[in-house]
């Protein structure tokens, strides 16, 4: 049996591997550190229900977003931990309540990304904050499934092919308590580099790492750096941020995303609502607003009933959506990405950070001095 010919039209979502009734699939990782689905083919029955199962290659069912808003929570601290505004709290605090279960991505105590089950709002905590790495899924697919079957409400929050490829292995189970909230998202970077990475950081700082946080928030939601705690010492530096947004170590389905559209295969779509100044004046005091896309029925519904936990404005989808680009398309793959690999296999990750690392920094550098040249040329034309 043979689920997908091209990396590319795999997304690592675990549906086959959960939807196998025979238990002949095991995701494994590549040497970029990506996990893929591996038959074993003595166990496998050649049942095909695997390749049918996959959304990335079959599709799911989508929603057309309904209404759009910009939202803060109203607790102080909640929006202090969040990445942006703290809209996932407000919702998944509903369904905690509810006595249902939620399930969203995690640090690890290595400091991997997984995703994890919740049951309180402590264990619901560890979801806080962006996760730039692609997280192991795991076994989330089938426990969803159990909670819906003993009459639990379920919120299951990941990238949008991951909620598409569970909507896809539950198309036959009664999902009216379930709730899905999907990203606008950039890509997933590669598990291997971020790990690689920490250790880099242990081995400058000569220690064990003690916490992580891909975008730290206390120099302002606006600004994109990473911090990283050795021994209980933090250090920030935008090192892993440049690294992501070189685009080189994402997954490679990624530049091939299904998902890049208004029509969603989650309840609620959420990210950072960059543009908030030009759509809602007064709105931002730069601790975190988040865009929340409701677009379904009972997310509509659902909303309705979290309006006392957060400050919201409704606003126009279209300006909304303006200034995230990964909603009309997928991030392009760059010309420059089989070398990098190339140069990691060859060299390991020490001395390809260091040389990316400094193209990086010059590209910067390069890009700052053009726009300032463009502006004093504007001056001295209107002289």
């Amino acid at each position: 049996m043979e689920i997908f010919t091209d990396k590319n039209e795999c997304c690592g979502c675990t549906a086959c591997e959960n939807a196998c009734p025979k238990n002949a699939i095991t995701m494994q990782t590549d040497d970029e550190g990506f996990l893929y689905p591996v038959i074993d083919d003595a166990l496998c029955v050649n049942c095909g229900i695997c390749k049918n199962v996959c959304a990335f290659q079959n599709g799911c069912k989508k929603s057309q977003i309904q209404k759009s808003f910009a939202v803060k929570h109203k607790d102080a601290d909640t929006r202090r931990a969040s990445r942006s505004g703290g809209a996932f709290i407000a919702i998944s605090d509903y369904i905690l309540e509810k006595g249902g279960s939620v399930y969203g991505a995690a640090f690890d105590d290595d400091f991997s990304v997984k995703h994890i089950r919740a049951v309180t709002k402590e264990q619901r905590n560890r979801m806080q904050g962006s996760k730039y790495v692609q997280s192991v899924v795991g076994d989330s697919f089938a426990r969803v499934k159990e909670d819906l079957q003993n009459g639990m409400y379920v919120l299951f929050s990941g990238t949008a092919c991951q909620v598409a490829g569970l909507k896809r292995f539950l198309e036959k189970c009664d999902t009216s308590k379930l709730f899905t909230c999907d990203l606008i998202c950039h890509g997933v970077p590669s598990p291997k580099i971020w790990r690689e990475y920490l250790a880099y950081r242990e081995k400058q700082y000569k220690g064990k790492v003690t916490n992580a946080d891909f975008r730290d928030k206390s120099i302002g939601w606006s600004a994109h750096r990473e911090s990283v705690w050795i021994d209980g010492k933090k250090h920030m530096s935008n090192g892993y941020t440049s690294l992501f947004y070189e685009n080189e170590v994402e997954r490679p389905c990624c530049y091939n995303c299904k998902y890049t559209s208004t029509d969603r295969p989650a309840d609620f779509t959420l990210a950072d609502f960059w543009g908030i100044d030009r759509v809602v004046k007064n709105f931002n005091d730069n601790k975190g607003v988040s865009l929340l896309l409701v677009n379904s029925d009972k997310a509509v519904e659902l909303f309705d009933k979290i309006k006392e936990d957060i400050d919201f404005e409704q606003t126009d989808i279209q300006a909304s959506i303006r200034s995230n680009p990964n909603i009309a398309h997928p991030t392009a793959r760059p010309a420059s990405r089989e070398k990098f690999w190339e140069y990691y296999r060859k060299h390991g990750f020490e001395k390809t950070y260091r040389k990316y690392y400094i193209k990086m920094s010059f590209g910067k550098i390069r890009t700052r001095l053009k726009a300032k040249y463009k502006k004093l040329k504007k001056i001295i034309l209107r002289k």
